[in-house]
């Protein structure tokens, strides 16, 4: 008989953002951050992967590929930007992967540039521009039920024309 875990994974994005403007600069600037959580997943005993797809707009997490888990609520990431430049190209710069801190798991999640809102946009007008982040956990096999957290620094580059 096969046993499932309920692993805990209210993953929470917590977002260094470092600001880069190339002189002269009036850069644009982040009015909020909303955290990514893949929710409360039971996985399947040989691991998984889990999805969030926000290159689209808002996602919530799912089975990636023939994955099994289940998947209780999550959510995409959203940086609030504010673009004070008509023509501001504004890039965000993502780590290739983060490791995932937590009941001595050896998870890690990757595909952030590929599953968040595609960068570099450039701004059509002064406003707010919504920026999703997505990714891509890889639960290990084998892991215990705990609560995992985990840490990712973005740069969001501001180009004025």
């Amino acid at each position: 008989m096969t046993k499932e875990k309920a692993i805990r994974f209210p993953l929470y994005l917590v977002i260094a953002l470092f600001l880069w403007c190339p002189p002269p600069c009036s850069a644009g600037s982040i009015l909020s951050v909303q955290p990514i959580s893949f929710g409360n997943i039971v996985h399947v005993p040989a691991g998984d992967l889990v999805e969030i797809d926000a290159s689209e707009g808002t996602a919530v997490p799912r089975a990636y590929g023939s994955g099994q888990s289940l998947i209780n609520s999550g959510n995409s990431g959203v940086i609030k930007i504010f673009s004070d430049t008509p023509g501001e190209t504004i890039t965000f710069i993502f780590p290739a992967s983060v490791g995932v801190r937590g009941g001595g798991a050896t998870h890690f999640i990757d595909g952030f540039a590929s599953r968040s809102t595609a960068s570099p946009v450039v701004s059509t007008g002064v406003g707010t521009l919504n920026f999703h982040i997505g990714g891509l956990l890889h639960i290990q096999r084998g892991q215990p039920d705990s609560t995992f957290n985990f840490d990712i620094s973005v740069t969001v580059q501001f180009d004025n024309p």
